[in-house]
């Protein structure tokens, strides 16, 4: 039983190219630095979400390729995210508009990598917008500078290719959406079950009084998969991942009120992401969560309100998974029993 689950732990050592990790560290230190020097860290901290969303979505086996899946990504997040901002005024507008959302995204996953990350991107930024987020329409200029400077920055710098998870074929959206045109996709049923999933998530952590009740659900939605044992595995990683960047930021970034010393420590972390992906989800898991943890301490986030935020992010991220799990086993059971033989 603990062989099978330290197994999913062990660094797959996968290779990368060590160039990524200078442009990661660059993407943050040179435009989060020239914000803090004009003595604004709250829009460096803005800035920064768009950063890293961009550097994730900076996957292709061509510049081109790279550079369509970062404006796809980006353009999905906006749209998202300006759609959730015109929708929280009205409780019940905002939840119409997960179960809508998030069952027509759920339904077309499962097409490629590349596609996947920015439909959950897509839903994530819905689910940050909810109705008394600190994330307002004022992110919205800072998060486009942001993507802007990055796309720029790594057209400019990175090599050709970026194959994060070195798989066989490098990822490619404009054939991953071919793959969906052709019927490639988990299903409405999977999407259904993924969009109730996310809401039940946010509501339990809501009404629990939780501080980012939006993390629960943003959890569901990034470990539930259409594959039950995939589903469990990516519990198990996630809860890992983000307990150690959790201890992790308590003791080395929470009592950090430097914002150079905070900048110098991010410039490292997003260095980190390339070797992330090439180890698995419990690392990404890690240095995606270190990161977020560092660009909310420009926000003023520091001390034992850190460290209650630290406390609520643990909580949110168990009843994300506990939530997945369930509807996991719902998912599976609705599977028929022996499916269908492909036919020669």
């Amino acid at each position: 039983m603990l062989a099978q689950l330290l197994a999913p732990l062990k660094p797959q050592l996968k290779a990368f190219h060590p160039s990524r990790m200078l442009l990661g560290a660059m993407a943050f230190a040179l435009p989060l630095g020239v914000l803090l020097w004009l003595g604004q860290p709250m829009q460096a901290g803005m800035l920064g979400f768009a950063v890293f969303y961009t550097l994730i979505s900076d996957i292709g086996h061509r510049r081109r390729v790279r550079l369509e899946s970062m404006l796809l990504g980006n353009l999905a997040i906006l749209a998202a995210a300006t759609l959730s901002m015109s929708l929280n005024e009205h409780w019940g507008w905002w939840l119409s508009g997960i179960v809508v959302l998030i069952s027509l995204i759920g339904a077309n996953m499962a097409a490629g990598f590349t596609l996947d990350i920015t439909l959950r991107s897509m839903a994530s930024a819905y689910l940050v917008g909810y109705p008394g987020s600190f994330i307002t329409a004022d992110f919205l200029p800072m998060y486009v500078l942001g993507a802007v400077l990055t796309m720029a920055l790594s057209m400019a710098f990175a090599p050709r290719m970026n194959n994060p998870l070195n798989l066989v074929k490098p990822p490619n959206w404009r054939r991953e959406y071919h793959s969906l045109r052709k019927g490639e996709r988990a299903g409405l049923t999977f999407g259904i079950l993924l969009a109730f999933a996310c809401t039940f998530s946010f509501f339990i952590a809501h009404q629990a009084g939780l501080s980012v009740p939006s993390i629960a659900a943003i959890t569901t939605l990034m470990v539930f998969k259409p594959e039950h044992a995939q589903t469990m595995t990516n519990i198990w990683l996630r809860i890992v991942g983000v307990l150690l960047a959790s201890l992790l930021a308590w003791w080395l970034i929470f009592p950090l009120h430097n914002l150079w010393l905070l900048l110098a420590l991010i410039s490292l972390v997003a260095a980190l992401l390339p070797i992330a992906f090439a180890n698995g989800l419990m690392y990404i898991a890690a240095v995606s969560t270190l990161l977020i943890y560092i660009l909310l301490a420009f926000f003023g986030l520091h001390g034992q309100l850190a460290k209650q935020a630290a406390e609520n992010r643990l909580l949110e991220t168990l009843l994300g998974v506990l939530v997945a799990a369930i509807f996991a086993m719902i998912f599976q059971s609705l599977k028929p029993a022996n499916p269908p033989e492909a036919p020669f």
